[in-house]
């Protein structure tokens, strides 16, 4: 037997991860909701769907409680019976609010059984438990229509023709456009973003000069994960408090460095592999 630890999910720690932190959830949801769509007992329902039902392992989602699933999809006798509203899938409104309203999107009885009904309830609640909770907050600008296109899926999976393998594949094609940094605004001439700024190679300020902000990953300095120099730079210039940043060697699980914003500068530490931005104007004037 192989036992896994993992750290509760609640409302708070949701709201406390980082915006890319939350993609990697979100990534999770899919594949479990694909998983149960496709398990070799075919479709599954999740009949207590809940924040606590799940654990984080080193990052991961995993499902810890099992014993509510609920094997088969609900009998019928004919295509009305299936009918959204009729007490088997709920119906939601544009503010997600839950109506007990009819509507003609329906799901096919077939052998007697409403295929499609425990992979659209279960998309359904994981939409109003998660994905409508955590992933708009925080998001980068240019990724909300992207975002927008996952919560309309989540929340009108009939409407829209929305399974499993569809909320799946866009969900990793969002999480490529941010690994990518397509989502960036990119400058009409590279580097501009790092004007104002020296770099210094091989180069670290440990222990001087930590702050807090509002989006870092950190609970005593600011710490946030960057696509590159330019967007450490981007963000240091939009930030009044901040006046160096150190880019080190630890990475994301996309691939993202590690940025440590610095309120402050002096000589700098030796240190191989990093690299700090000093803005151009505070060190020339010390």
């Amino acid at each position: 037997m192989v036992t896994e630890l993992g750290d509760p999910l609640d409302t708070v720690r949701l709201l406390q991860l980082s915006w890319e932190d939350r993609l990697r959830l979100a990534l999770g949801i899919a594949q479990i909701l694909h998983h149960l769509a496709h398990s070799p007992l075919g479709s599954l329902s999740m009949n207590d769907f809940r924040r606590q039902q799940f654990v984080l392992v080193g990052g991961t989602l995993k499902l810890s409680d099992v014993d509510d699933l609920g094997v088969g999809e609900p009998a019928c006798e004919t295509d009305a019976d299936c009918v959204t509203g009729n007490g088997l899938l709920p119906v939601s409104d544009e503010n997600n609010n839950v109506s007990d309203t009819n509507t003609t999107e329906g799901l096919a009885c077939i052998d007697s059984r409403c295929i499609g009904h425990n992979e659209q309830l279960n998309i359904w609640h994981a939409g109003q438990h998660f994905i409508r909770l955590f992933l708009p907050l925080s998001a980068p600008a240019s990724l909300e229509p992207h975002i927008q296109e996952l919560l309309d899926a989540y929340a009108h999976p009939a409407a829209g023709g929305w399974d499993s393998a569809r909320i799946l594949g866009a969900t990793q094609r969002l999480v490529a456009r941010f690994v990518s940094g397509d989502y960036m605004v990119r400058p009409s001439t590279p580097g501009r973003n790092t004007n104002g700024y020296d770099r210094m190679i091989d180069s670290d300020l440990p222990g001087l000069y930590d702050y807090r902000c509002p989006l870092s990953i950190s609970a005593v300095g600011c710490v946030m994960s960057v696509f590159n120099e330019e967007e450490a730079a981007e963000i240091c210039n939009n930030d009044e408090d901040c006046h160096a940043v150190v880019l080190g060697q630890e990475h994301t699980w996309t691939g993202r460095t590690l940025a440590v914003f610095k309120n402050g500068y002096s000589t700098p530490s030796l240190k191989k592999g990093y690299s700090l931005l000093v803005k151009r104007k505070l060190k020339h004037t010390r």
